[in-house]
């Protein structure tokens, strides 16, 4: 039997706008944006669990298996032909789609069949913005709206 495998993002809202972007140094994401649907899911699970200053950080912990306390379970609907997948299923009892960039690829082999999500406060001491050295560069699959 396979060990579960719970990832963890620290996302932000990007300034001036309602979009939801993470920092992740380890695959060298910058300012990668939440889109079509995802932002606006993981508002509706900070809005309802109230958590304090989320526009300056959460803790986003996902895993393809279940886990104790996840808000919300995607579940697969089909690969965009420009890359990316669609996930749907109910955020607080009510119907949501999201679709999920090509970034997924990056933590996943293949896009899972389901996707278990969860928000919380931000740990004390992660700073979730991440400042390439000077000579390094983030890059991005999916840009914030502005």
């Amino acid at each position: 039997m396979s060990q579960q495998r719970i990832l963890h993002l620290y996302p932000y809202l990007y300034p001036g706008t309602n979009c939801w972007v993470f920092d992740d140094e380890r695959t060298g994401l910058k300012e990668e944006a939440f889109v079509e649907g995802t932002s606006e899911m993981i508002t509706c699970v900070v809005d309802a669990k109230k958590i304090p200053k989320a526009s300056t950080g959460i803790l986003l912990t996902f895993s393809d298996d279940p886990f104790d306390g996840h808000d919300v379970e995607r579940h697969w609907v089909r690969s965009e032909a420009g890359g990316g997948d669609w996930y749907q299923g109910e955020v607080l009892g009510k119907p949501m789609d999201n679709w999920l960039c090509p970034a997924l690829l990056l933590y996943f082999e293949k896009p899972p069949k389901r996707l278990y999500v969860r928000c919380d406060p931000l740990p004390a001491g992660v700073n979730p913005i991440w400042n390439p050295r000077p000579g390094e560069e983030g890059r991005r699959f999916v840009e914030a709206p502005r």
